[in-house]
């Protein structure tokens, strides 16, 4: 009995070892950008931005903790887009005072938005003066850049408005948005009400094209997704957006409108998609970046969530809950 005793105890140890081991292979990257890293990726995002969404709820003022981290999250794509430009055409060397410049500039916007969803945090308004201003500097600023890059060559010329003009509009116009609606009073609900939106869109969208898609949607920039991903996605999308907006984020408001800002947001959503994609496809790299295991960059994630912004803002303006 005692021997018997001795050798079930000594298999406990290597049968927790056993447990610690499966448990660290289960929750560990691949490194390979494979399904498992894209779920575990997926795993922990939700994850911090249900622990993020409690403290902004619970802990008084916890609404600088929302702006903090979307403007973290804009910060890093506006740092993406600047390195994946920032290069000598013809040797493709950094150009470090070119690429501070350029991100002092695209990020202008986003800097006094932050400011704004502070202001807003605090008194619940927003501080229009001050973005439209920033937007201002920052587009005259690009045009500027413009002209010295296109001074000698019209093809340089051509080159930094292909890249600079496409960045400018999504991450100095759209980005901006998504800063301003973290501070509003209904921001937290808002910004769950876009993932709901732009997240069940794209995983439409994705089966649907797997499924039967067959006519390809717009091969030069994604070559992967078709019209029938598309419908799927609008479908989809639009639906969601009705539910969640009367779940999450206000009943008051009639079912058409909803409805119809939703289907205004999807579109926004796949249209950021493709315009992110138009950016990789001008530098040819597959991510814009490895923040995100097996989703690439930052703008690689959330660039729907990104340009459906500036609408969801919009929309809240036109009803009054702002």
């Amino acid at each position: 009995m005692s021997l018997q005793g001795a050798t079930e105890g000594s298999d406990l140890p290597k049968s927790r070892s056993q447990g610690r081991s499966f448990l660290r292979t289960l929750f560990t990257y691949d490194g390979t950008g494979s399904l498992k890293d894209r779920l575990l990726t997926a795993l922990y995002v939700v994850t911090g931005a249900l622990a993020l969404t409690v403290a902004t709820l619970y802990v008084p003022y916890g609404g600088f903790i929302c702006v903090a981290f979307v403007t973290a999250l804009v910060a890093m794509a506006v740092f993406e887009v600047v390195r994946l430009f920032a290069r000598s055409h013809d040797t493709l060397a950094y150009r470090p005072v070119a690429g501070v410049l350029m991100y002092l500039v695209l990020a202008l916007p986003a800097a006094v938005a932050a400011v704004s969803a502070v202001y807003g945090v605090i008194s619940g308004e927003v501080w229009w003066s001050g973005l439209y201003l920033a937007t201002v500097i920052s587009g005259e600023a690009l045009m500027v850049g413009l002209v010295l890059e296109g001074r000698t060559s019209l093809e340089a010329g051509g080159r930094f408005a292909q890249r600079y003009g496409v960045c400018f509009l999504i991450v100095s116009l759209c980005a901006p948005a998504l800063i301003v609606i973290s501070g509003l009073p209904r921001g937290v609900a808002l910004l769950w009400w876009i993932v709901a939106c732009a997240g069940l869109n794209d995983t439409a969208a994705y089966f649907a094209g797997r499924a039967f898609g067959a006519h390809k949607m717009a091969p030069g920039l994604s070559p992967n997704k078709t019209l029938e991903g598309c419908l799927a996605g609008l479908v989809v999308g639009t639906v969601a957006g009705v539910v969640f907006w009367r779940l999450i984020v206000e009943t008051s408001v009639p079912v058409a409108r909803v409805a119809l800002i939703s289907f205004s947001v999807v579109i926004a959503a796949q249209a950021g998609d493709l315009a992110k994609s138009y950016l990789k496809r001008l530098r040819g790299v597959k991510d814009l970046g490895a923040l995100l295991p097996g989703h690439g960059g930052v703008l690689d994630r959330f660039d729907a969530l990104i340009a459906a912004s500036p609408v969801v803002l919009a929309a809240v303006v036109f009803l009054g809950l702002v």
